[in-house]
């Protein structure tokens, strides 16, 4: 990119930011609901016979979003709001004239609930018109609950306490919601709270809403939630929260000369509202014995792959520490730029595995002191030396700590920072800055459309790198429900090297545009037709020319009323390899280096999650590099009841190259069976040929009472021999009891 395009990039940035500032901007809808007082007991199992939900309903009246926006809704819905000293209590009535029909086939803790019938509140307590709460639930019970940061889509990994219950009947089904002031932080010099509410249908597929029912917002885009009044007095208590752990249990590996090993240890989580809105986080002698294992991915590139972060302590409050996130896509850049990465804390990538590194101390401070969101994490980890293994791994107990700070200003902007120090490893000091700007707007030339505008710059400070540390970028994003556009740009220096971060490629500079047109035909029984085409560039500054490019251009894309779904797509990539590439190890193909091209079909169909039996099928054809490659995706999906839910995975390549030919595969097999929403047992078997190992986790979940839990779980390894043999490689078992005291 020349000096010309640049210039002309900066000066297209400017009319748009300009614009953004300029732009009208509506903090929240001019609707408002009263919460009353409670008048009685209220009992939450679900039936609303308290004399509380006998009265007459709040003046909350839901609008039709999809298919029909604007029109009323095909079912009434009545709520209920209403507050004691210590919760918030919402109770809400979904008629529906054919209850036979209504779908609820979740019953786990934050499932997804996207085709059942269901139910989703935010809770804008700081009336700050960009974070919010989320709580949902489905006519099966099922309990889910997220933070939204920022306007976006709402991260499910926070665990509040809280309570939920739901009761089906004849004429519909009913949720009663207990809210604990003591989950929620708030403001309590601000009477007034941002608040929605959304309704899905799931035998229609129609969305309904309380604010703002345009398809182009979101429920999440609290800036455009409507008020609720009324809350006198809330209590937090004394604002402590004690959690003890107790674990006990055996590991047993291969690679230890199959000895057991006793497992017995504790620890302890103390959460403590330092004000109401400012929380104190620490963790000693962390474990996360009931963290799910990674879903395994196939790798077909150059790259390392990126892994979510699954641990609780990590992900709570995760949202504050983002940075330079943009509307419409995610991470900036997706996974090719994460200058924080939580996951780099206490897990070590090795040569074939992560090493789970022990956490002694952690401590957290999130929240907000006036206009500012403020984050800082500092961790102590412990000494770790791979078991069985003289010449393995070996680290010294490390600190790493992160600090995020955000000035907030107009309704969704804001300029931030961003500081991290350490390395994990311990191989190099090491710190990173960064600063971040975003410029957002959901009234675009008045016209309720979303604009928004991120830039942001960072620089790394590594012992042994000097000079091309630095990184910068910016990105347009315009996401709106007929026509989406984003356009993303960014630089990478070659020593740009943030320690807890994740980079997959340095020394590069990296454009991308996407477009989607959505129309909505009524025809054939059709919801919608999109149409999607992007494409990417990357540019190796040290070699002077480019090394990856890729095009995709979806033309047929048919989303029915029914929620089936089916599609094509077309590929074409450019790939320079400027040395040699190993892209299978295990049967020792080797490509050469050179420029090769290669284009692929894709063709997948997807059926409606709502029916018992369900199906993802993605099948692909086409060149790659050298030779040739057919791909198939197969996900069947067996729900019998809320209870009871397996699936099958598979994923599988056939590869023919000149340089040699290689088939990969993964296979995953889950099934869950729900006694209750509170308790679950969850089992997850997956194996793939690169690796040549089948793992199994099966764990049990039981909330003795919101904050109460207990775990059983079993981590089982089996290893293929030279032999095509499988034999007990490792095995894990662990029991775990939580416990909160709350002052």
């Amino acid at each position: 990119m020349n000096s010309n395009t640049i210039g002309r990039f900066n000066r297209i940035l400017l009319v748009l930011s300009i614009q953004i500032v300029l732009a009208p901007l509506l903090a929240a809808e001019d609707r408002t609901a009263i919460v009353v007082p409670v008048s009685g007991k209220i009992r939450v199992d679900g039936i609303l016979n308290d004399p509380m939900w006998q009265g007459d309903p709040s003046s909350i009246a839901l609008t039709q979003v999809d298919p029909h926006p604007g029109e009323p809704p095909t079912e009434a819905t009545k709520v209920w709001l209403a507050y004691a000293s210590e919760a918030l209590y919402i109770a809400v009535r979904c008629e529906d004239r054919k209850a036979k029909q209504i779908v609820a086939t979740e019953m786990r803790r934050d499932a997804f609930l996207s085709s059942n019938d269901n139910i989703e509140i935010v809770l804008d307590t700081f009336h700050d018109h960009r974070n919010a709460y989320y709580f949902a639930t489905n006519a099966a019970g099922a309990m889910v609950e997220g933070r939204i940061t920022e306007n976006q889509f709402a991260s499910l990994e926070w665990d509040g306490i809280w309570n939920v219950r739901t009761h089906i009947d004849e004429t519909g089904w009913t949720a009663e919601f207990e809210i604990p002031f003591k989950t929620i932080g708030f403001d309590p010099n601000i009477s007034i709270w941002g608040f929605n509410i959304s309704r899905f249908l799931a035998r229609g597929r129609e969305k309904s809403r309380w604010a703002s029912p345009s398809p182009d917002i979101q429920l999440s885009q609290v800036v455009k939630a409507g008020h609720i009044t009324g809350i006198k007095n809330p209590s937090q208590g004394v604002g402590l929260d004690i959690k003890p752990f107790g674990i006990a249990g055996f590991s047993r590996e291969r690679a230890n000369h199959d000895r057991t090993q006793a497992t017995r240890d504790a620890g302890v989580d103390i959460f403590y509202r330092i004000t109401s809105n400012l929380v104190s986080s620490t963790t000693i002698n962390t474990d996360f014995a009931e963290t799910e294992v990674d879903t395994r991915q196939v790798n077909l590139t150059r790259f390392r792959l990126f892994y979510p972060e699954k641990r609780s302590f990590f992900l709570e409050d995760a949202g504050i520490f983002e940075f330079a996130k943009s509307d419409g896509g995610g991470m900036f850049g997706g996974s090719d730029f994460v200058p924080f990465f939580s996951r780099r804390i206490g897990l070590v990538q090795g040569w074939t595995q992560d090493y789970e590194i022990p956490i002694r101390i952690g401590q957290k401070l999130t929240g907000k002191i006036g206009r500012f969101d403020v984050g800082l994490l500092d961790v102590q980890t412990g000494r770790f030396t791979e078991d069985g293994k003289s010449d393995g791994l070996h680290l010294a107990s490390k600190n790493l700590a992160v600090g995020r700070v955000k000035a907030n200003f107009m309704n969704q902007s804001y300029v931030g920072a961003i500081f991290t120090n350490g390395d994990p490893t311990g191989q190099t000091s090491n710190q990173m800055a960064g600063v971040d700007l975003k410029l957002a707007t959901s009234n675009f030339l008045n016209r309720q459309k979303n604009l928004s505008l991120m830039l942001f710059g960072s620089k790394t400070y590594t012992s042994g790198l000097d000079k091309k540390d630095s990184s910068f970028g910016g990105t347009v994003s315009y996401p709106n429900d007929l026509i989406s556009l984003q356009y993303k740009w960014m630089k990478i220096g070659e020593n740009y090297n943030p320690a807890l971060g994740f980079l997959p490629r340095h020394g590069v500079r990296i454009s991308s545009f996407n477009a989607q047109i959505s129309p909505r035909p009524e025809f054939w029984n059709i919801r919608r037709i999109p149409f999607f085409i992007a494409y990417d560039d990357y540019y190796r500054m040290d070699r002077g020319t480019w090394e990856t490019k890729q095009l995709i251009v979806d033309p047929i894309n048919l989303a029915f009323n029914s929620g089936d779904w089916v599609g094509y797509e077309w590929r074409y990539n450019r790939e320079k390899l400027f040395e040699p590439w190993p892209i299978n190890f295990k049967n020792m193909v080797t490509l050469p280096a050179g420029e090769y091209s290669h284009n692929s079909h894709n063709f997948f169909i997807m059926t409606s999650q709502s029916r018992a039996i369900s199906i993802q099928n993605d099948f692909g054809i086409g060149s790659f590099y050298s030779g040739t490659q057919r791909r198939v995706f197969l996900e069947l999906t067996y729900r019998k009841s809320p209870h009871f839910t397996t699936s099958f995975n598979l994923q599988q390549n056939w590869i023919r190259l000149k340089e040699g030919d290689f088939n990969t595969s993964l296979v995953i097999y889950r099934l869950d069976y729900c006694f209750t929403p509170f308790i679950t047992l969850s089992n997850f078997v997956q194996y793939d040929t690169d690796s040549s190992n089948i793992g199994l986790q099966s764990r049990l979940r039981w909330i003795l009472k919101p904050g109460n839990e207990f775990f059983f779980v079993i981590n089982h390894s089996w290893q293929e021999n030279a032999l095509n043999r499988f034999e007990s490689d490792q095995t894990r078992f662990r029991v775990k009891l939580n416990y909160v005291f709350r002052l």
